[in-house]
């Protein structure tokens, strides 16, 4: 097995040709330098200097042992380099998972700054509902995950990154369309599309909350999960729904949209993360995240 400091020492000398300069390179005594290099032709059973008078040369093996000689240094070098910045968590990956809402702009903003930030960060993307994201984590399958935030089994901690009001989705010519501001009430009686209650939770439970308090009682037609599809059923005319304010960057033709008067229960987007997990990645990820975010509310 070949000692590292060995081959520093020959690499010095075998550049040098002078092993006085060599050891003063190398901050050591010129007898401790000539014992290492002898050491090293022991150990390979080679002469690799030719010594003549006060001239130094390489012999043949000498030189074919410096070209490999010098790479075995550099990779050495270049995973003490990997190994320290892993452990700082600039190197790595980071599998995130995000929901389509996140996607549109939340998430190529974040990827952005983790270009210029952790450069050497590799990152997964994995497009998931908030439901699907919470049984991900279960499985250990992301690391970081934007998503509605729902109560879950597992140990998770949530940061509160992007909240936004929700609002009407109204096929365009429908007779709620005339006004600036919709009352929950005016949604009575209504066909209304409506989140699905399994993968659609987040908003389920917003929207349903909503009616609860306010007494009012739509007529649900159809139960869907995703947003996308929401509005191409709202767009045909098919009943109303309540989304995000983010839901209008889709741009569908023949859908309008109105305030919901009086309402403050708004749609949130949090970072959540496992509390056991240990990747030193993930975590200068999430902090530089956590970072990212603030600073847009300051």
């Amino acid at each position: 097995m070949l000692d590292l400091g060995q081959v520093r020492c020959f690499v010095a000398a075998a550049t040098e040709l002078n092993f006085r300069r060599a050891a003063a390179l190398l901050n050591m005594t010129q007898p401790s330098l000539n014992r290492q290099i002898h050491l090293l032709e022991e150990n390979l059973g080679v002469k690799l200097f030719e010594r003549i008078g006060r001239t130094v040369k390489l012999t043949t093996e000498g030189r074919v042992f410096l070209a490999d000689a010098s790479r075995l240094l550099s990779i050495a070098e270049q995973a003490e380099s990997t190994v320290r910045r892993a452990s700082k968590g600039t190197t790595g990956r980071v599998r995130l998972g995000f929901t389509g809402a996140a996607g549109y702009e939340l998430i190529p903003e974040l990827l952005m700054a983790a270009k210029h930030a952790l450069p050497d960060i590799d990152v997964v993307l994995l497009e998931l509902v908030s439901v699907a994201q919470i049984e991900a984590f279960a499985a250990k399958a992301i690391d970081l995950g934007f998503l509605r935030p729902l109560p879950s089994r597992q140990p998770l901690e949530f940061l509160l990154v992007d909240k936004e009001p929700m609002i009407v989705a109204l096929p365009a010519g429908h007779a709620l369309c005339r006004f600036d501001e919709i009352e929950l009430a005016q949604l009575d009686d209504q066909a209304f599309i409506m989140h699905s209650p399994t993968h659609g939770k987040y908003f389920y439970e917003r929207i349903m909350g909503m009616f609860t308090t306010t007494d009012v009682k739509p007529q649900f037609t159809q139960y869907i999960d995703q947003t996308p599809t929401i509005l191409s059923l709202v767009r045909a005319g098919l009943g109303v729904s309540i989304l995000p304010f983010s839901s209008q960057r889709f741009h569908y033709d023949n859908v309008e949209f109105r305030r919901i008067a009086g309402q403050s229960v708004q749609a949130e987007m949090s970072m959540a993360w496992r509390a056991d997990q240990d990747n030193p990645a993930v975590t200068a990820f999430r902090l530089m995240a956590a970072e990212h975010f603030a600073s847009k509310t300051r």
